[in-house]
């Protein structure tokens, strides 16, 4: 009798973006894309009244049941989960959207679905032609409510992702909020999608429930079948396709020394972060949006040592208000109480251009209008987020900070629209923090060489080492030609921080670090070596930051750090640094 060939399909191991971390092993549970499909219909005039009620009737009910989703957010994850769908509602309630689809309906006589849908992808479109992994998280949340609201004009069942009967792994194109979010704990071992960019707010959830996740893998989908066995690395971001035993023994040992490690580390979450010989440093998080409270308090955060605010002004086509903007910031600083907030003012320009501003296209916009520049000619806009930052610092915890400072002119007109913003609420008997404090970030080499002046005039510094590098070693680390002079540890950036860090002290201010460097292991002990105050990282960075600093002399972090800025090249001291944790500390950085 024949034998029937069965097909053997190989291994297959492909790269991603590390959204959450974990490992997990199991099997495939292949998600289809969720397509709607739209055509493009004219529609007689005696039809347009009746077409504008279908589409009135689908946002009605598209707010309901983001309503329902929100409060099973809000279950799940706390408030923070359920605030991940405002932004989806403000989608939803956006006026130029709204009014710009029943202007098409009526005009061109277009069907609801076809209208609705031109309107939001001439959004999404504008937002995917940036390269950036913020605008692609943004597109995802107009794509969860696009797809919603043309199912709901269709009248079509909502999708619910209620096949999954054991644990498996999810492999989808892309995972929207509304399906992360309903999906049930127990039975999702982990994420895998073609799609997706670290801070979009599916990525954020899974973090929130510590669901390992790999994001961006282009075309996991084409190599999988349901029933498939895969390996999700969520440190690493990798996924492994039909894995060999070989494999498979090797990720249930990294995968048992994770969970090792992760209990180690949550067994000093609630400790100081202190050195052996008891110096204090501040360890606090960067947050980029109010759904990682949670997170980052988890994580071991004693505060938010950079609060980026350009969310609110990215996802929606209008300016948000005031009142929008102070319940933000109040939500942030009542959950983190009694530990600081740094609000970093509007970063907005550069790369992150906000559809509600003018912002016209620069020849060079990493040195063009952007961020404290924009903001001192859009004073409006920039009191209107003062007034609700002071209006959020009757917490008592709230600090603002203005990045992208280059000189003392700049620094001057900030504080008196402060004062303004301060005098109009006071008009207006608004309470607020009167003796809230004041910083400045240094990220660029004349404020760094100015620091002792500038210290002057603020309440402390923090220094932004991804820009600070950048334009230190005039290297545009998105240009992949000289993407390799992008340094880790450049000992003119080393000596840079150290000078900041003695102008600031010098003049009785303190002095942080919210850049990547702050978040790098490799780093901690040369930052704490020269006597930083505060170090605000990446959440998932605490444990490990922490723990290096907790098992450390303060004054054999000084001597490493001298020995470090004595090195001549960044790979000198990268080396020297590796092998002082290895031999050390028994820690192997890559």
């Amino acid at each position: 009798m024949a034998r029937i060939k069965t097909e053997h399909k190989p291994m297959v191991k492909l790269k991603g973006i590390a959204a959450s971390p974990g490992i997990a092993i199991g099997k495939v549970f292949l998600l289809s894309g969720d397509v709607v499909k739209v055509e493009e219909r004219d529609i007689p005039e005696a039809e347009i009244d009746k077409e504008i009620e279908k589409f009135k009737r689908a946002v009605e009910l598209t707010r309901q049941e983001l309503s329902e989703i929100q409060s099973h957010a809000r279950q799940t994850m706390g408030k923070e989960g359920e605030r991940i769908f405002d932004v989806h509602q403000l989608l939803l309630s956006d006026s130029v959207i709204y009014e710009e689809t029943i202007t098409k309906i009526q005009r061109e006589c277009k069907n609801a679905d076809f209208a609705y849908f031109q309107v939001m992808q001439k959004f999404q479109e504008s937002l995917e032609q940036v390269n950036n992994d913020y605008f692609l998280g943004r597109v995802a949340d107009i794509r969860d409510v696009k797809r919603r609201l043309i199912r709901n004009i269709q009248g079509k069942e909502p999708r619910y992702l209620n096949g999954i009967t054991s644990p498996a792994v999810i492999v989808a194109p892309d995972l929207t909020p509304s399906d992360t979010v309903m999906l049930d704990r127990r039975k999702v071992l982990a994420f895998a999608t073609n799609k997706g960019g670290k801070t979009s707010h599916a990525a954020i959830m899974a973090r929130s429930l510590e669901i390992p996740s790999v994001v961006g893998l282009v075309n996991i989908t084409e190599h999988v079948q349901n029933g498939d066995t895969v390996i999700v690395d969520g440190n690493e971001g990798v996924a492994i396709v039909r894995p060999s035993s070989t494999e498979i023994n090797k990720y249930v040992k990294l995968r048992a020394r994770y969970d090792e490690e992760t209990k180690a580390l949550a067994a000093i979450r609630d400790l100081p972060c202190r050195t052996l010989d008891g110096k204090d440093v501040e360890l606090s998080a960067n947050l980029e949006f109010t759904g990682e409270i949670n997170a980052i308090l988890n994580y071991g955060a004693r505060g938010v040592g950079l609060f980026r605010t350009e969310n609110l002004f990215l996802t929606r086509l209008e300016l948000p208000t005031e009142q929008e903007q102070y319940e933000e910031y109040y939500l942030v600083a009542e959950k983190v109480s009694p530990y600081p907030v740094i609000i970093r003012t509007l970063d907005l320009g550069g790369d992150k251009k906000a559809p509600s501003l003018d912002i016209p296209d620069e020849e060079n916009p990493f040195l063009g209008w952007r961020a404290i520049r924009l903001c001192l000619e859009k004073k409006d806009v920039f009191k209107t987020q003062l007034r609700a930052i002071l209006r959020a610092s009757v917490m008592g915890n709230v600090k603002i900070m203005f990045p992208m400072i280059s000189c003392l002119e700049e620094i001057f007109r900030a504080k008196d629209l402060v004062e303004e913003a301060k005098d109009e609420l006071r008009a207006k008997k608004i309470p607020f923090d009167e003796h809230i404090e004041i910083g400045v970030m240094i990220e660029i080499p004349s404020a760094a060489i100015m620091a002792d002046a500038i210290a002057e005039e603020v309440d402390f510094l923090s220094i932004g080492t991804n820009d600070l590098i950048q334009y230190t070693l005039a290297v545009d680390r998105n240009n992949v030609k000289v993407a390799n002079l992008y340094k880790r540890l450049p000992p003119a950036v080393l000596r840079i921080i150290k000078d900041v860090v003695h102008a600031g002290h010098s003049k009785g201010v303190w002095v942080g670090m919210c850049g990547e460097m702050a978040a790098d292991p490799l780093a901690t002990l040369i930052l704490l070596g020269l006597d930083l105050d505060e170090l605000s990282v990446t959440p998932s960075r605490l444990p490990e930051v922490k723990k290096i600093i907790r098992n450390v002399c303060f004054e054999d972090a000084q001597k490493i750090a001298e020995r470090a800025l004595q090195m001549k090249t960044s790979e000198q001291v990268e080396t020297y640094m590796r092998n002082v944790m290895l031999t050390r500390y028994k820690m192997k950085i890559n």
